[in-house]
């Protein structure tokens, strides 16, 4: 073997010679010889080299003085809200676009996010409504046959941060231990950590009114099914129809989807709409939806579902089972760091059986301020927190958690069925 020449720790052979190597046509050995270059490695001589990964450029500031440095793969910039930690192992795109989020960023302790990318057929409304994704580790790669673009794209086209690389475990058990947070996320160099704590020491979410921001302007009529690759249930459909009001709080495209898969014929009404103007379309059947922040901040809406009760069979769900413990005189409280994720156990009180639960909600009704004949139908096995109501007298019903469950287990499907029978047995009354 010829000389060799050391650069830079490397050894670069200068050639290799006499190097014997069967030839198949003649039969023998032959001799080739391979040359490689003796130029040495070179590098840019301005001393700045391209790093192939991410620096971290952002960070996340929490009230209680923890900062959290991260790297940003969304919209740059500032941002302030509560942090809340999400405990599904899949559905993030829907988590994105639920109403329900507004005012808060959502920590996802699945580790890794992204894997899927997303897709238009996931989504829960007509954009996003969180103030930022947390996350341990971004996919760096899609692997789905619906994907249409990657996380990071969607989140930077839409305005809302992302950031990731931070340690979620850590903060996921600092808020178990401590409850919901303020936080601030930002991307910009030139606010100090001190700039950044007092911003999320000045902002509260409790007694802000989310709801006017989320619901939709005016009416609508909703006509689109569950998709029949993703519909389940049919068999106890009487094949009849029904006319509900929906109030649009934050709705969930998904609840309005399978409440059209029932049988219903539905309007969406803003949060604000007139109880006298709902009952003047004479629905067999009103629905309160989910939908973001304190039910207290919203003493309209308490009003509203005050003047309806009575007058026609209701359904509650998440926000709309808040205000409804409200209008029937109990009272609402925000919980240390609430119920967010696609896997909490509810037993039915009435059957005897435990359904795993989606729930998405800081605030839940105290049965022990709940007048007589108001049943709790529906328990967290988690905390013992009322997650559902019942009024016979009144033709109401209500659950704290997504009965649609997207993303999440089917369990709690026969909800819709029973305000079907709701609505059946208070016409056939009438």
């Amino acid at each position: 073997m010829a000389m060799a020449t050391r650069t830079l720790g490397f050894v670069l052979p200068t050639s290799l010679s006499s190097q014997p190597s069967f030839d198949r046509r003649g039969g023998g050995f032959r001799v080739s010889v391979i040359r490689c270059s003796t130029s040495p490695l070179t590098f840019p001589t301005s001393g700045v080299v391209e790093k192939p990964w991410t620096s971290y450029n952002a960070r996340l500031v929490l009230e209680d003085g923890s900062i959290w440095p991260a790297k940003s793969f969304g919209a740059p910039g500032t941002r302030i809200a509560e942090l809340v930690f999400n405990t599904s192992l899949t559905g993030y795109q829907e988590i994105l676009t639920d109403p329900s989020y507004a005012g808060q960023f959502v920590l996802m302790t699945n580790p890794q996010i992204g894997n899927t990318g997303v897709n238009p057929d996931d989504e829960e409304s007509g954009q996003c409504f969180l103030t930022g994704l947390v996350i341990r580790n971004l996919s760096i790669s899609t692997s789905n046959w619906r994907c249409t673009k990657t996380l990071a794209d969607y989140l930077t086209e839409r305005d809302i941060m992302g950031v990731y690389d931070l340690d979620t475990r850590a903060i996921t058990r600092r808020l178990r231990e401590d409850g919901s947070l303020i936080g601030v996320l930002s991307t910009e160099q030139s606010k100090t950590d001190d700039e950044l704590l007092q911003m999320s020491r000045s902002w509260d979410i409790v007694g802000i009114d989310l709801i006017s921001d989320v619901s939709c302007k005016s009416p609508y009529e909703w006509v689109d099914k569950t998709n029949a690759e993703w519909d389940f249930n049919t068999n106890s459909r009487d094949g009849k129809s029904y006319k509900v009001i929906a109030y649009d709080f934050g709705i969930k495209q998904n609840i309005l989807r399978r409440l059209s898969s029932y049988g219903c014929q539905i309007t969406v009404v803003p949060s604000t709409f007139p109880a006298a103007e709902a009952l003047k379309m004479n629905p067999d059947g009103i629905l309160f939806s989910n939908g973001p922040g304190d039910p207290s901040a919203v003493p309209y809406a308490v009003e509203t579902v005050k003047e309806l009760l009575g007058k026609v069979p209701v359904y509650g769900i998440c926000m709309g089972h808040q205000l409804l413990g409200q209008a029937l005189g109990g009272k609402t409280f925000k919980m240390k760091f609430g119920h967010h994720g696609g896997n909490h156990p509810v037993r039915n009180n009435r059957t005897g059986q435990v359904e795993i639960s989606a729930q998405n909600h800081n605030y839940a009704v105290d049965p022990a301020s709940l007048p007589g004949g108001v049943e709790v139908t529906h328990v967290n096995l988690n905390d013992g927190s009322c997650a559902g109501l019942s009024f016979p007298e009144m033709n109401v019903m209500s659950l704290q958690y997504h009965p649609e469950a997207s993303p999440g287990p089917h369990d709690s499907d026969n909800a819709f069925r029973e305000f079907i029978e709701l609505m059946k047995r208070s016409k056939q009354s009438s």
